[in-house]
């Protein structure tokens, strides 16, 4: 078994990276939720963990847009110059942001109904 997975791993390196990076996301983002889903709940755990989560992804999106690699650029390499490089940091940002608010939304309508449920 532990020959075939060896091999199943190794044959594609792109699969392999895909294969990890979707078991780490996983791994790491399920112990968050455990975590908050034991002590808050199932519904409050979730909304806690996407907001803390989405939040988390918006400020490090911001950092990487504010002190993305700097320095004297090569005159003789093409490439992408600053605001290019920070194309694709700026949506993930954005797309983060407004998650960040559909979930801070959606924890103040869960907190209304449980207030209309106490009384």
């Amino acid at each position: 078994m532990r020959e075939l997975m060896r091999e199943l791993l190794s044959a594609n390196l792109f699969v392999t990276g895909i294969i990890l990076t979707v078991a780490s996301i996983l791994v790491f983002y399920g112990t968050i939720y455990l975590l908050t889903y034991t002590n808050l709940g199932k519904k409050l755990g979730f909304l806690v963990t996407g907001a803390g989560v989405s939040a988390w992804w918006t400020i490090g999106s911001l950092l990487f847009v504010l002190y993305a690699p700097r320095g004297p650029r090569p005159a003789d390499i093409e490439g992408l110059n600053a605001f290019e490089i920070r194309i694709i940091p700026i949506t993930f940002m954005l797309v983060s942001a407004i998650v960040f608010v559909a979930f801070l939304v959606a924890l103040k309508q869960y907190e209304e109904t449980q207030e209309r449920a106490d009384l």
